[in-house]
């Protein structure tokens, strides 16, 4: 049927808004749409349904008519106004029968099972919509002439309250769709090869009469509880399983469906006056008629005499039908899209919460409805595709409001052996875990149903880059396929390790299999066994097996697009990224790269394979490993610049967002960074710490005297990259150094201001030199191997892909604790250790320690144990690893290992990296000059070094306990003696600290550092006897013809996340820091009080950052510096740009070697305690990479809201 022509006015409302992403714009099936669809908020709405008297032409142009009408009265009235009309699926086949459409169900009732929802028919609806009382009879009266002696009328006025569905208190549609691709993919019908097909859609209505009674009985927590969420929005955690809005949401196949949903209030309260008291009517539209009905039945369940959902359960549905909704081309409307004038997707005030920085958000749902309509201040959104595939990451995060992530331990490798594999099971650990890997990638993820069942083996049809990461963290943990026989678990567990002991947490060189493909790659290793001696033929046969099973892996992915890309539901586009993602995948399984695509496609493979097999990795210098691929002519800028936010989303998909589902995979053993390990460290704190750092900038890894700088055009598309994809991964570190280029600063710090830590500046002035000064003299660090170094999991700075890496911390409070308590620690100070627990030796009493330069030497000595016992402790477990848990895919990868043929477990390395990292090292220098004046100082003392070291133990007050206080005294004596500790702590409280430009703190810090640096270094270089037997061992037993084995010795600063768990064990210091709270992170000033209310101090930028410039700081401490600033969300942009280049050319005193900068206000902060889902993407600095705030427990939380705030001025 041809429809007649409709002309619409062409006027531009201030609902309108230019789509981003011209070039999809043009094909979009979202300016087919009726308009009123996306007008979902009306204060005043009307349901007209239309039964016809004469369905032939007359009563079509009576309808044709009527929208005429409806729409010339739209153009002319002022203020937002809309309809949407729709048709029984059969009339409009009758009336346009090239549309090919779905039928309508059939029944008086919506389902068989369940009589809540009727279905009542009708041949047309219209659903009249504005925000003025008196423009929807206007609009109703233009059906009623157009339609009269036509169709009978069935007519419901609606009104909503308060922006309330629910008797005014509960909003409706919270969930709904927020942007243009979610709606393009799961409410209107897709575009096919026709021209300006797709934009129809399928609508349900149910006018519900509602049991207010009971409702109304409910207190408001009650009804809190039947809704889900609160009066005031915010998620009800935990909600009960039978709460509307966990009976509404819908999941297939690892996919969250979505509709587009309105409820209006409907009918008369006792006095007459339209209060929306009778009832609800409800309406929603999808792109498929099933999904109503798998709605439908979620709500009501599967017994016919019990309704699940509880608010379902006070209903009763009286009128209700199925409709075709028909895109403006099939109503006739001849206009040409005007891609200026997209009509705007309701959004509601919930979610509409902005920074007063445009280049940070707050929540997805603001992210994708800027970004998607053209709103992002910046001008350069991301495209289509990229929204589109963040729409579908922020979902699954969204569900786990409601659903815990879940992941199955891994079957031992017998269970995937064949009758001809069996005897590998005799084999050493390094070829049973050489299969384990070839197994798992290669049977068990893409061949069972665990790689389904887990969401480890799935493609979306629009991704470019394939491959899924699991959900495991160093927090979280991570399940490997177990090999071990019988006989070797007891000895294994006694060793604190197991199969999944390897801890990866180093960096890679991609380049060695970018460079040659993993044919090649293979091939080498296998021509190396074939002439090894037999020391070593375990190794490379290890090798071998690993990178089999990344073959077959890539092999599955190539197999699975090929399958999908016969699926009907995908579109010829998708189709055809299915069949292009296919054949790349077939290049590389054996093939080399040969552009910026399938390099970063191999990467990310090799990437997830490793974290697939327990070797959590970092990626490496991307802009560096990618430079002999990126070529313009063959891959324009915007195309870079997609295939990295498209790496950027793969590397985040893991966000586990609410703590409170927070999986445990953990085992004792299970990850080690010093050769063994227990499993248990502050697991909450990482829980989102996937190791995934990438490294950009920095200079060319060469000898040269000059330096020249590596940066260079993929330089500044990652720091575009993580400017806008708003997640807290990868974490991107730049190496800054003299006279970078401008644009490369420039983007740095619009990236900084978006909010997500990223990057943190690393100095490749200081670095550099101060890695080049940590070598043995039996293996020394070349300039070439130092300026190629790039950041690990954390930050630390690491030579990429030539170093094992082992790390320890010691908490030098609890050296400080130790020289003030006879090296005891006075936190287990009480009835049970009495004086405190025994860790060190016995150095003088307080008493005896008569002057503050005496303090400080017999805190050197405790230090200088301390340190020597740690050695002992790691250097004792060395080579452990390779006889349970070698790491032959992640050796392949490591220079050194294939030439020496041995494992990176096996020191087949060319450097190992020993970092001693020392944690609260603010709060110990703080407190150093704390005692200094308390107690030191001729004028300004006010204690005795043992009356504080009573206070501390007392925690200032606050715990009096035996045997220091005699508990029968009475609270009188106890509030006294208590009252005299408070005071001394408000005096310890206003002392001048750290990192706040004061001369005499400085010079306590450069003491601290410079001894710190020293004594990490000449313990391992000129150990005591005990530790030099060790050493000389492992030099023995690892050391090769031409090829000495030696220590790379980093120390370091750094808390990473563990500013709140290593604090639980040191009591309170003399800085006014209570008992077990938490440190300073990293190198950072000292936080407020964590027991008092937050108000943060604030300092200037440059006169807190002079306190770092020393070189004790800036090249002593090779592992970093780590200073964690906070700055507002007004930070001035040029300020900040300014600042980042006074750092990198050193023309102003701005110490550390790296900073940090994290982006948001207290007031942000506080908001998203109480409101989650409202500021899911803020996203702070931890101390060792980015953490979405709202995910953090709460010690965390609190400890940024008292993070010092850095100032421009």
């Amino acid at each position: 049927m041809e429809h007649r022509a409709v002309k619409r006015q062409k006027k531009r409302h201030p609902e309108t808004r230019s789509l981003a992403d011209s070039a999809h714009a043009k094909e979009s099936t979202y300016l087919l749409a009726q308009p009123g669809i996306f007008y979902t908020r009306p204060k005043y709405g009307c349901m007209v349904v239309v039964n016809l008297n004469d369905k032939t032409e007359t009563g079509k142009t009576g309808v044709f008519n009527a929208i005429q009408a409806i729409q010339q009265k739209c153009d002319l009235l002022q203020g937002r106004n809309g309809y949407v009309v729709s048709f029984d699926p059969a009339l409009w086949k009758t009336w346009s029968p090239n549309d090919d459409i779905e039928d309508r169900p059939q029944g008086n009732y919506m389902l068989s099972s369940s009589r809540k929802f009727v279905n009542t028919g009708g041949d047309v609806s219209f659903f009249l919509k504005s925000d003025t009382e008196d423009v929807v009879p206007k609009l109703f009266q233009e059906v009623e002439n157009n339609l009269h002696g036509l169709a009978s009328l069935d007519v419901t006025h609606t009104r909503v309250y308060n922006d309330r569905a629910i008797n005014g208190k509960f909003r409706d549609g919270v969930a709904n769709p927020v942007d243009k691709t979610t709606v393009e993919r799961f409410i209107l019908t897709p575009q096919t090869t026709t021209p300006r097909s797709g934009g129809g859609s399928y609508f349900y209505t149910q006018k519900f009469r509602m049991n207010f009674s009971i409702f109304d009985e409910m207190t408001i927590r009650q009804q809190e509880n039947v809704i889900g969420r609160k009066v005031t929005d915010e998620i009800v955690i935990g909600a009960d399983s039978r709460s509307h809005i966990r009976r509404a949401r819908l999941a297939e196949a690892s996919i969250h469906l979505k509709i587009l949903r309105g409820s209006m209030p409907y009918g008369r309260d006792d006095t007459g006056q339209e209060m929306g008291q009778e009832g609800i009517y409800f309406n929603a539209f999808a792109d498929h008629f099933q999904l109503f009905l798998d709605l439908m039945q979620s709500l009501v369940g599967d017994d016919p005499d019990f309704t699940q959902d509880k608010l379902i359960s006070m209903t009763q549905g009286i009128e209700g039908s199925f409709w075709y909704t028909p895109s403006l081309y099939q109503l006739g409307f001849t206009d040409e899209p005007d891609v200026g004038q997209a009509p705007t997707l309701d959004f509601l005030p919930l979610w509409d919460v902005r920074s007063t920085n445009d280049y940070m958000f707050y929540n997805w749902r603001e992210y994708l409805h800027r970004m998607s309509f053209g709103l992002y201040a910046p001008g350069d959104p991301p495209t289509h595709r990229v929204i589109k595939l963040l729409s579908v990451i922020f979902s699954e995060w969204s569900d786990q409001w409601y659903e815990k992530p879940h992941t199955a331990r891994i079957p031992h490798l017998s269970n995937y052996l064949t009758a001809a594999e069996k005897p590998y099971l005799e084999e050493s650990a390094a070829i049973r875990k050489g299969m384990a890997i070839k197994k798992t990638l290669g049977t068990l993820i893409p061949k069972t149903d665990y790689g389904t069942k887990n969401d480890l083996f799935r493609i979306h049809p629009n991704e470019l880059i394939v491959g899924v990461m699991p959900r495991f963290s160093l927090g979280v943990g991570k399940y490997v396929m177990p090999y071990s026989r019988e006989e070797e678990e007891f000895p294994w567990f006694m060793k604190g390790l197991n199969e999944g002991g390897a801890m990866g947490h180093i960096v890679p060189d991609h380049g060695i299999v970018l460079a040659v493909g993993l044919g090649v790659l293979k091939n080498q290793h296998q021509m190396l066994y074939a002439r090894a001696p037999r020391e070593q033929k375990d190794f490379y046969q290890s090798v071998i097996l690993a990178l089999e099973g990344v073959q077959e892996y890539i092999e599955s992915f190539a197999n699975l697009a090929e399958q999908l890309a016969q699926k009907e539901e995908y579109t010829a586009e998708e189709k055809q990224n299915l069949r292009r993602i296919n054949a790349r995948l077939l290049k590389l399984k054996t093939g080399a790269p040969s552009n910026m695509l399938e390099a970063v496609q191999l990467l990310f493979l090799m990437h997830c394979s490793m974290h697939l097999i327990g070797n959590p990795v970092a990626i490496g210098r991307l802009d560096v490993l990618l430079s002999p691929f990126y070529d313009e002519t063959t891959t324009p800028e915007a195309e870079a610049q997609e295939i990295l936010d498209c790496l950027w989303i793969k590397l985040s998909e893991r966000v586990v967002i609410n703590r409170h589902f927070t999986p445990d995979l953990h085992d004792r053993g299970s990850t080690s960074v010093m050769y063994a390990a227990t499993g248990n460290f502050g697991q909450g704190s990482a829980v989102n710490q996937w190791v995934q750092q990438i490294t950009v900038g920095g200079y060319q890894a060469n000898d040269d005297v000059t330096p020249t700088t590596a940066c260079n055009k993929l330089t500044l598309l990652c720091l575009k990259s993580s400017r806008r994809i708003p997640t807290n991964a990868p974490c991107l570190s730049l190496r800054l150094h003299k006279n970078m280029p401008e644009n490369i600063l420039q983007e740095a710090t619009r990236a900084l201001l978006s909010g997500g830590a990223h990057p943190i500046l690393m100095h490749d002035d200081r670095l550099v030199p101060s890695l080049m000064n940590s070598g043995s003299p039996d293996v020394p660090v070349s300039l070439a191997a130092a300026r190629n170094y790039a950041c690990d999991g954390c930050y630390e700075p690491m030579i990429a892909g030539e170093t094992e890496f082992a790390f320890g911390i010691i908490i030098l409070l609890n050296i400080l604790e130790m020289t003030l308590n006879e090296g005891t620690l006075y936190a287990d100070s009480g009835s049970v250790y009495l004086r405190g627990l025994k860790v060190s030796y016995p150095s003088p009493h307080s008493s005896q320690i008569k002057t503050f330069d005496q303090l400080k030497e017999i805190f050197l000595k405790h230090l200088r144990i301390q340190t020597a016992q740690f050695y002992i402790t790691i250097l004792s477990n060395y080579g452990n690893l390779w006889d349970i848990c070698p790491s032959p895919l992640l050796s392949s990868l490591i220079h050194g290992c294939k030439e020496s043929g041995r494992d990176l477990s096996n020191g087949g390395s060319n450097y190992h990296a020993l970092a001693m990292m020392y944690v609260s090292a603010s709060n110990t220098i703080d407190s150093l000059y704390a005692i200094k004046k308390l107690v030191f100082d001729p004028d300004e003392s006010l204690t005795t070094l043992p009356q504080l070291l009573e206070a501390l133990k007392l925690d200032w007050g606050f715990e009096m306990r035996e045997p220091f206080f005699d508990e029968r005294a009475g609270e009188v004596r106890e509030d006294a003696n208590a009252a005299t500790y408070k005071t001394l702590r408000k005096k310890a409280l206003t002392l001048p600290r750290f990192g706040r430009g004061n001369p005499e703190v400085d010079e306590i810090a450069n003491w601290l550092m410079e001894n710190v640096v020293s004594i990490a270094k000449d313990t391992i270089h000129h150990p005591p006897s005990v530790l030099d037997g060790i050493i000389s061992g492992i030099k023995e037993k690892y050391s090769l013809p031409g090829r000495p084995f030696g220590f790379v010795v980093e120390p370091g600063i750094g808390t990473f996340e563990g500013y709140v768990p290593q604090a639980l064990g040191t009591g309170a210091s003399a800085d006014g820091r209570r008992s077990r709270q938490p440190f300073a992170s990293d190198l950072s000033p000292s936080p407020a009080p964590q027991d008092k209310t937050a108000q943060p101090a604030s300092v200037n930028i440059y006169q807190a950052m002079r306190s770092f410039d020393y070189d004790s700081i800036n090249i002593g401490l090779s592992n970093g510096s780590p200073v964690d600033m906070n700055v507002g969300e007004d930070f001035p942009e040029a300020k900040l740009h300014e600042f980042i280049r006074h750092y990198a050319n050193r023309t102003k005193p701005i110490g550390s070697n790296l900073i940090t900068v994290t982006c948001a206000n207290l007031e942000t902060y506080q908001k998203a305690v109480d409101e989650p889902e409202r500021y899911d993407l803020v996203r702070v600095r931890t101390g060792g990479w980015s953490e979405h705030y709202v995910a953090m427990f709460p010690a965390h939380q609190e400890q940024h809201q008292r993070r010092v705030v850095f100032t421009p001025l």
